[in-house]
């Protein structure tokens, strides 16, 4: 078996995903294995795992033994105007008659709207790359430890509908793009072996939401780090920056929070509020 190897020269994390979204190049079809495994924990929790020595992460000191990171609030858009729109899965449960298909609930947020929706998520497309990857890191003892992997996609159709009893409530259709990777124990992970690039990101759903009763259709896109197809909305080179065009379409307290510069106390106010658990209220 071939081995690719991948020599690091600071700490690396192994948890947040490829900057592409493509399948791996000289890939295999994944789709009958993939139906063995739970892909939930790829959508959906409180923490990702991931892999360290030493090094940093997200501006923070990293040392061996620590292992999760906070699981992603995806980024999002709806409309022409690119409103800020926001998902949060509260239940993914695979199906007990269709081991590709996930029985989804959740709520969406559009301005001060919260809905509550139901459907499914179903797994329509996998690969795996053929030939086993190893990433050495560096130990503080300059020594090197070998961690062996293998990326895959999992292309998914997904179809929400959100709770009719609400004015102006709709269906979400389209197609969401999910990177994990396989340790040498077959073992599946949300991919993050990618995360310092600069145009990192993962779970990018492209897809349309539908207005209930009418022929209303609006663009709605979605994803960890960075939002697909999302035009001049975004403009930063490091990572999600939204434009001063759009500020006024909820992304003003996104900016505050992380753009904020000085002012100490409108940034911290701008923080709490984008660490709010909406989907509770």
């Amino acid at each position: 078996m071939k081995l690719f190897v991948f020599i690091v020269l600071v700490g690396v994390s192994l948890s947040k995903g490829t900057t592409a979204m493509a399948a791996p190049p000289d890939s295999t079809n994944f789709y009958l294995a993939i139906k063995n495994y739970d892909l939930s924990k790829l959508w959906q929790g409180d923490s990702i795992h991931f892999i360290t020595n030493e090094g940093y992460l997200d501006g923070r000191r990293l040392y061996e033994g620590e292992l999760t990171d906070k699981f992603p609030e995806p980024y999002g858009f709806i409309g022409l105007g690119y409103q800020r729109f926001y998902i949060h899965y509260l239940t993914i449960k695979k199906d007990t008659g269709n081991a590709y298909r996930y029985m989804v609930t959740g709520k969406t947020k559009v301005k001060d709207s919260v809905r509550s929706f139901k459907g499914t998520i179903t797994v329509v497309k996998a690969k795996v790359s053929k030939e086993a990857m190893v990433m050495i890191v560096p130990t503080p003892n300059n020594k090197k430890s070998e961690v062996l992997f293998k990326q895959g996609v999992a292309y998914c159709d997904i179809n929400f509908a959100e709770d009719t009893s609400k004015p102006a409530s709709g269906t979400i259709t389209g197609r969401l793009t999910t990177r994990f990777y396989l340790d040498s124990s077959q073992h599946m992970f949300y991919d993050n072996l990618n995360n310092i690039s600069d145009s990192y990101c993962n779970n990018q759903f492209i897809g349309l939401w539908k207005k209930n009763k009418t022929d209303s259709v609006k663009r709605c896109n979605w994803g960890d780090y960075r939002i697909p197809a999302c035009g001049d909305l975004d403009e930063g080179a490091g990572g999600f920056s939204p434009s001063d065009k759009y500020l006024m379409n909820g992304w003003q307290s996104y900016r505050d929070a992380y753009f904020g510069g000085n002012d100490a106390a409108k940034t911290k106010r701008a923080v709490n509020g984008e660490n709010i658990k909406w989907w509770k209220y």
